[in-house]
């Protein structure tokens, strides 16, 4: 398994707040521990990777995640740097509150950690796609996350403590509520 991978499921996890999505009049929805949002770039010189970061330090987190997916999308399919970027997508769509391209995003994640063979990372991308679920309204795709996680946990037979931490998310994500949208 490629250590880059690994960073981002031993990443301090810190409660999500979401002061951008949140508004007085909307009620407050599940919480979830994701690790803390870092703008990260496979080179910190390439200029698209240096917009997106100014754009996250100024708060404009969709635009910044329309650059990350858009740069991840010109890479190969295996290419890590492709993993870590869709997964910066992801979280910067949900911290901006475009819950659809932050499921979407991290789906990619997934894809790309299942394409390098990396079936813990993938899991754990399917963890966090369940929990965008939830935000969206769809309990179908919050079960099928939970399901391929779980899955992926007992047929490549992770590591006991890996396979213990998606068995205690996966368990907390089924259980939140979900508001189904129309």
């Amino acid at each position: 398994m490629s250590t880059g991978f690994r960073i981002l499921s031993t990443v301090t996890v810190v409660a999500l707040l979401l002061p951008a999505a949140l508004s007085a009049q909307e009620q407050a929805r599940p919480t979830y521990e994701l690790p803390s949002i870092t703008v990260m770039a496979p080179s910190d010189t390439d200029p698209l990777y240096e917009s997106a970061a100014a754009m996250y330090q100024a708060g404009e987190w969709e635009a910044a995640a329309q650059l990350y997916r858009d740069a991840a999308e010109g890479m190969p399919q295996n290419d890590p740097n492709s993993y870590l970027t869709f997964d910066q997508s992801a979280r910067l769509y949900f911290y901006a509150g475009e819950f659809g391209n932050a499921r979407k995003m991290m789906e990619q994640a997934a894809e790309v950690a299942e394409a390098t063979g990396d079936m813990v990372s993938a899991a754990y991308r399917h963890v966090d796609a369940a929990f965008i679920a939830v935000w969206e309204g769809y309990p179908g795709k919050r079960r099928e996350h939970v399901m391929t996680a779980e899955k992926y946990a007992v047929e490549y037979e992770f590591e006991a403590a890996d396979a213990e931490k998606i068995g205690a998310l996966t368990r907390g994500v089924a259980a939140l509520p979900v508001e189904e949208r129309n």
